[in-house]
């Protein structure tokens, strides 16, 4: 099992995360790293702050001089430029609408209503990205890949059918400032953008995340809560602004026939196969050997440059909320850190299921599973 702590806030010295779990021997490719944290920082429509964040990290434990795990819980961290600049100790009596501003201060007693924000902001999910980033690499060492990209933004949405050739796609979205992968969206979204900075509104999206190669029998259902889609679920609904989660094709199955929607075993050649994958390569709380579909929708941006009506909670009137430095879209951004999140949770799967202390053990497990189990599909 994996285990993942944060310290910091959005506008604090530093960030600081802890990734315990990972075995012994495995090799950090650190300019892949340090490649996701700047594909974070971009996108049209990300906010000036992302201008000049670097978000390099500094790791301090749980590596050797090879960049290779030892074993301990890896320990990372990133500076905050806008701490050098000056940028805290801002103070709100007004909360924002859709923002953590007035639920936080209430459980925690602020007078400050911006407090919550320093660890709910979004600034957080660096983090997120480098422990993702390290998941993603481990989970390379047994054949898994991982995919993302954006599905809309706004009222524009592409296509999520076209989906034959993976790794192409996916290099076209990397590549794209808005990480879609088909480029005659492209200015559409970018128009859509525009529109919301001239309105001074924000916008929300919805994005994709593909894990292919995963094994067969990863999750629990004999435990609700080691269901991998609920765990998946949950992983990806507390990424900042995700107000819903969707496996596979979930939604649709609600206005389907079973007969039409489940996915149907064929046989070709020496192996069986699935004629479809509607239901996300998850059955029963457990992974089933198709690729791993995780859909999920971001609300708008909270901090609106309009403002939204609101209350003055010291003067008891009604006000317009007030703006601080923010996004106008972040989808791609959140695409990202769900990818992370979710390749956090395979991964700790696949070290519930495989164990091991060196990265070899976990391999030789790997591979003994697979061999004791390929009857299922391949004769």
């Amino acid at each position: 099992m994996l285990r993942f702590h944060t310290a910091g806030e959005s506008h604090g010295m530093y960030l600081v995360g802890i990734l315990e779990g990972i075995p012994r021997g495995l090799k950090l490719d650190l300019d892949y790293i340090n490649s996701m944290l700047i594909l974070r920082r971009k996108g049209y429509g990300r906010g000036k702050r992302m201008d000049f964040e670097e978000d390099k990290p500094e790791f301090f434990g749980g590596l050797n001089k090879e960049n290779i795990t030892t074993g301990a819980p890896i320990g990372f961290r990133v500076r905050n430029i806008d701490w050098e600049k000056g940028g805290r100790g801002k103070f709100s009596l007004v909360p924002r609408p859709g923002h953590s501003d007035f639920s936080g201060s209430i459980k925690y007693d602020f007078d400050n209503l911006y407090l919550p924000a320093e660890r709910t902001s979004g600034r957080l999910t660096v983090l997120d990205v480098i422990a993702g980033s390290i998941c993603i690499l481990f989970l390379r060492e047994f054949g898994v890949e991982t995919y993302f990209f954006v599905t809309s933004v706004g009222g524009v949405s592409i296509p999520t059918k076209r989906f034959d050739d993976i790794s192409s796609l996916f290099r076209r979205a990397i590549s794209s400032p808005v990480l879609v992968p088909f480029p005659e969206f492209e200015e559409r979204i970018m128009d859509e953008i525009e529109h919301a900075i001239e309105e001074k509104d924000s916008l929300g999206g919805s994005g994709i995340v593909i894990l292919r190669g995963v094994p067969a029998g990863l999750g629990d259902y004999n435990r609700w809560d080691k269901r991998i889609d609920g765990l998946i679920a949950q992983a990806v609904m507390s990424i900042p602004s995700v107000k819903a989660v969707e496996i596979g094709e979930g939604i649709e199955s609600s206005r389907s026939m079973g007969s039409k929607f489940h996915d149907s075993f064929l046989i070709r050649g020496d192996r069986i196969l699935r004629g479809s994958n509607n239901a996300g390569g998850i059955e029963g709380g457990i992974t089933n050997g198709e690729d791993i579909v995780v859909k999920f929708y971001a609300k708008p941006i909270p901090t609106v440059r309009k403002g939204v009506r609101s209350v003055n909670l010291k003067e008891f009137k009604e006000v317009r909320s007030g703006y601080v430095r923010s996004d106008t879209v972040v989808i791609p951004a959140v695409s990202l850190v769900a990818a992370s999140r979710v390749s956090f949770v395979i991964a700790s799967s696949f070290l519930d299921k495989f164990g091991g202390d060196h990265i070899k053990d976990t391999k030789d497990s790997f591979n003994n599973y697979i061999n004791s189990r390929r009857r299922f599909w391949q004769r």
